[in-house]
């Protein structure tokens, strides 16, 4: 434990790497002639907006479109109501430890199944969740709201829209956050959507530029999950998200579909994107570590603790922090109030 870490070198802040001199516990550049403690790269470290750890149990390869494996009733849906509790609890419990040991800041997760679903999320720390819950019925909503950041739902088109009016009202009048999934397998009506005034929603891929340009204008953040959509046969050019000012997030999805590591999802993005229509490096490290952050700032959430990652004595650009921040010496930086600790990568 120090009390401050001066860095000096490629420092990523507001959407692009900067030379400087940045001091960890004041978080800012200071001034160039301060004594640096070490050189190299700092950015902060990445939060994933978007996963379901719940289902981090399944070792079935799912069969069917996105209805069938992941919709009301589906594949997903049968395999948690049928599995042991304490199968779900451990595994939600390995699955926030593989993002821990990532280096990830913060992650949101959709929980399904009521209380029963928000009561085995497990104890940890060492890292930020915040846990939005879908009730099972009109008694559960309360509770579920006391106990946690909101309410997040599955598509549009599986709930009729005057019940989940009830839930976005009830949920911002405690002052919850309103999420759901939109037009992730097929176009759903975006005046709905708007009607449900959500803090942010998921997917969008079968959005039309027309329904991206009233969701833009609504400021709504929009996460995506590419790796997700992939696996379920859907092929979107995520570039029209990043047109115009939309606050795109980035997500892991399904842990039986994709493993919640985040930089490896960031790195997929641009990958899959480079000869599509091309999303920066720059563009792409916002969607995990400056939007993630703004959003949560205007949700009205907090986060305790922040953390950075530091490659000592190296100078990457964001290309190369994109595409391979696992090659190179890396340290995880925490600052909990005037705190400072570091640790070397453990993956």
């Amino acid at each position: 434990m120090v009390k401050d870490l001066v860095v000096k070198g490629a420092i990523y802040r507001e959407g692009k790497a900067e030379k400087g001199t940045f001091s960890i516990l004041k978080d800012k550049f200071v001034d160039p002639s301060t004594a640096a403690d070490i050189e190299g790269t700092l950015l902060k470290a990445p939060i994933n907006f978007h996963t379901h750890l719940g289902d981090s149990f399944i070792d079935t390869e799912p069969k069917g479109g996105i209805n069938e494996i992941v919709g009301p009733g589906g594949f997903k849906i049968k395999a948690l109501n049928e599995a042991p509790p304490s199968l779900v609890k451990k595994t939600i419990k390995r699955s926030i430890e593989f993002m821990k040991s990532r280096g990830t800041a913060a992650f949101f997760d959709f929980r399904e199944s009521g209380l029963k679903g928000l009561n085995l999320a497990p104890r940890f720390d060492g890292i930020i969740g915040f846990f939005l819950t879908r009730p099972t019925s009109n008694g559960e909503i309360e509770s579920l709201l006391k106990r946690s950041a909101g309410f997040g739902v599955s598509a549009l088109s599986d709930y009729k829209v005057e019940d989940l009016k009830e839930l976005s009202e009830e949920a911002h009048r405690r002052k919850k956050i309103f999420a759901m999934h939109f037009s992730e397998n097929k176009r759903e009506n975006v005046k709905d959507l708007i009607s449900l005034d959500p803090d942010y929603i998921i997917h969008c891929i079968e959005a039309t530029d027309e329904d991206l340009d009233v969701i833009r204008r609504r400021k709504i953040p929009v996460a995506i999950t590419p790796r997700s959509n992939i696996f379920h046969g859907k092929r979107p050019d995520y570039s029209r998200l990043f047109r115009g000012g939309l606050t795109v997030l980035l997500g892991t999805d399904n842990v039986f579909i994709t493993e919640p590591g985040i930089m490896e999802e960031a790195e997929f993005l641009y990958r899959y994107q480079r000869k599509l229509n091309r999303v920066s490096p720059e563009q792409v490290l916002s969607t995990v570590i400056d939007n993630p952050r703004k959003v949560i700032s205007n949700l009205g959430l907090k986060m305790d603790s922040e953390k950075y990652f530091l490659f000592p004595n190296e100078f990457l650009t964001p290309y190369e922090i994109v595409t391979r921040p696992n090659l190179y010496e890396r340290f995880l930086v925490s600052r909990k109030g005037n705190r400072i600790s570091f640790f070397a990568r453990k993956d």
